[in-house]
Parts: C-alpha cells; structure tokens; sequence
C-alpha cells in the first residue's frame, strides 16, 4: 500500500509525508435532555459530528528537519486544508488540538515526526440549519401535522350515529369559546391577527350548525358530512395556530396554551353514557388537545429562536411544552381506557400516527429552543457588597443606561431602592 500522503494548506502550499498507523473517529451528535421532577432522558440521535484523523506524518530524507518545520507552519495557518489519504481519500480538514514534534537521531536518525490530529469540517454549503430556519421548517410540519388531525377528526365525525350528533354540535360550540377565552389575550397582541382570528371564531359558530347538512345522494341517506367536519377542523386547527405565531415573549404562549389545555380537559373530562358519543367526543377532544400542543410547540421555537428570552427561560419553556403534551397524552389514555371498558371491545385510535407525527414535532421543537438558548442571555444574580446608584449599577453590569427601565423591572425595586440600592440587595441581571 502506498504509504505517502499530502497536506494542503489554506494558502495552497503542499507538504507530503509517510505514516506507518493511521486512525478515524467519528462522534456520534447526540443530545441528552434532562428535566426537573422527570426521571430519565429525553435522547435526540443527531447523526455523525466531526470525524478526525490522528496522525503521525513522518519527514525523512534530504532536509528532513527543514521539510518537518515548514509542515509545522503550514498546520498553524488558519483556514480550511485539503488531507490526501491513500485510505480515507481527500478530506476537508482543519487541524484541531496539539501540534508535536519528536526529532531522536539516536534510535530514529534522519527522521522527524509530527503528530496532529486532522478533523473533517464542512464547507458553507453543507453547514446546519440555523434555528430561525429550523423553526420555519417546523411551521411546515406543523401544517402537516394539522391535515392530519383534521382529516382524522372528519373521518370519526362522518362515522357518528344519529345519537352522538346533536353532542358533536355543542362540543365543538363549546371548545370554540373555550379556545377563544383563553387566546385572546395573546392574539390581540397583534392587530392584524386578531382581526383574522375574531372572523374565524365567527366562521366556526356559524358553521357548526351545518356540519350534518349537505347534498344527499340520489337515495336521500348520504351526506357531506365528512367535507363539512373537515373544514371546521381545519377552521379550529387555524384558530390555534394564529395566536401562536404572533410575536409576543414564547413564555407568555406556553402559559396561555398551558391553560387553554386544561380547560379542554377539563370540558371533556366527564364522559357520556352513549358509546357512539363517548366517540365523537373524543374526536373532538383529540382535535383541539393535538391542535393546541402542535401550536405552541412551533411557535414557541419560533420565539426563541428570534433570540428572544433568556436561557433559564428556554429550559423552562421546554418543560412547560412537554408537560403540556403529557398532560394531552394521559387524557387520551384515559378516554380510551373508559370507552374498552363501556364498550367491551378494544378501541383502535385511527389517528395513532398522527400522534406520532405530534411528538415528533414537540421534540424538534424542543431541540431548536435548546439549541437557540446557547446564543440567549445567561441569567445572573449578584449581592451588593456596598451600597449603590440605580443607574451607575446599570451602567457597569449593562456598559450604559439604555435598558434601566428593563432592570428596575426585573428587580421589582420599590421607590426607595430605585433611589439607592441597600447593600446586601441581590440583584439579577442578563450577561
């Protein structure tokens, strides 16, 4: 085997050398989540980081020592090199750790050897997603994910008999108001928004009544119900989706929809007698728990990853999504338990994979808040070891005054203490 390689360094210059043992590792990119009263680890399988090549690039011959110091100076330019191996092929590389160098002219006369260990980068093109974009991407999955809950809903709606009809009707009429009263705050944050919001409450109202209305077949039996359940879905769906994508502080969404999750919860929580409505209610109870959890966990990513908030903010956020998607989960759990037991046969929930595609999203949005909170402010708390001015404070922990309104705030200091600060006052800023 041939037992030469070459080096390109960034500027262009070429140094070859022999190599007698040559190694490849290659890091696995895994992120290991944990989170407060949760036993275990929340594990995302990344794919492959940085592979690199540890190698003892031997110089031997004429100039041996001269060649060995003009490849040392050629592994301290900065920029991207070129590796040539014989095994691994051509390689983007940058040197990475310790250079060293061994010259022995007593057992290993007329050699030098340098260790370095070359690790493959990847080029502008080929570089990962930044959160922004990642969070954009995940407002696709997030629509896909909603086709699918509201087809599933449509789908359990056409199949409803005559007695779980008219419970459909004051279900959906019910859950509106619901979505609407915990919402609104949020949504009237933005203008515009709420103007398309308040319409589509208006267009779910006036259109629950006609989901059992439709075109019949020439028999007078069939009805359009399946199309018209479809577009009130997707009207519901939409509802939740507005809000969550408004620009307002990802921690005031997650407590919003924390709520409105509980009082969905809370709305179906008591179960009908009727198997038929037992299953209708579920289907609309699933449609507005999948929409509310599959909201808030694209558009809190998409808050944080605007690089808004801190980052003790951001873990907190994304126990808050998680907890709200359990909470969506043990509900479900229960109502397929209660409708085996009335029924006596084993329910089969058809929008299975759709739950799967939920949790999918939940945790890649889990993982775009993570991965945007390294670039977020740390939060810091400091004890006054004298007393001092409110604005000289601020000057020194945030270099001037422009955001003294945001650190009286966050401190909650009274009259007195915006006046002089008392020694011995913790005080919390962002670094």
């Amino acid at each position: 085997m041939n037992r030469e390689a070459r080096y390109t360094a960034p500027s262009g210059k070429e140094a070859g050398f022999a190599w007698e043992v040559v190694q490849r590792k290659t890091e696995l990119k895994t992120g290991i989540y944990t989170f407060p009263g949760r036993d275990g680890a929340h594990i995302q399988h990344q794919g492959a980081g940085a592979r690199s090549f540890p190698l003892g690039c031997i110089f031997h011959g004429r100039k041996y020592m001269e060649a060995a110091d003009a490849f040392e100076a050629m592994l301290i330019e900065r920029g991207v090199g070129e590796l040539q191996h014989p095994v691994y092929g051509i390689v983007k590389v940058i040197p990475t750790g310790a250079i060293e160098r061994e010259d022995n002219p007593v057992e290993h006369f007329g050699e030098s050897v340098v260790t370095v260990t070359f690790t493959e980068t990847i080029v502008f093109e080929d570089a990962g997603i930044a959160p922004a974009a990642a969070a954009a991407m995940l407002y696709k999955k997030l629509d896909a994910v909603s086709e699918a809950a509201a087809a599933d809903f449509a789908s359990a709606i056409a199949a409803a008999d005559i007695s779980a009809r008219q419970g459909i009707l004051a279900n959906l009429a019910k859950q509106t108001q619901n979505i609407a009263e915990a919402l609104r705050d949020i949504a009237m944050a933005g203008r515009e928004v709420f103007a398309k919001w308040t319409g589509v409450i208006s267009e779910i109202l006036e259109g629950v009544g006609g989901i059992f209305e439709g075109a019949a077949d020439i028999a007078g039996l069939v009805f359009d119900v399946y199309g018209n359940a479809l577009t009130i879905a997707r009207q519901t769906l939409h509802l939740m989706k507005l809000p969550a994508t408004i620009a307002v502080s990802a921690s005031e969404k997650v407590k919003g929809f924390s709520a409105l999750t509980v009082t969905l919860i809370n709305q179906y929580r008591n179960d009908p007698f009727d198997i038929g409505q037992m299953k209708a209610a579920y289907a609309a109870a699933k449609l507005a728990l999948t929409g509310a959890v599959a909201a808030i966990a694209a558009g809190a990513a998409g808050g944080i990853s605007g690089g808004t908030g801190t980052r003790a903010e951001a873990v907190e956020i994304c126990n808050q999504i998680i907890d709200i998607l359990e909470k969506a989960e043990t509900f479900g759990d229960q109502k397929i338990d209660a409708m085996n037991s009335q029924n006596g046969e084993r329910f089969i929930d058809a929008a299975a994979e759709t739950h799967l595609a939920l949790r999918e999203l939940v945790y890649a949005g889990v993982d775009i808040i993570l991965s945007a909170s390294a670039a977020l402010p740390l939060q810091k708390i400091i004890t006054l070891g004298r007393d001092r001015q409110v604005i000289e404070l601020c000057c020194e922990l945030y270099g001037s005054e422009d955001r003294l309104d945001e650190f009286i705030a966050h401190n909650n200091f009274n009259i007195d203490e915006i006046e002089l600060i008392p020694m011995g006052r913790k005080v919390l800023y962002y670094a």
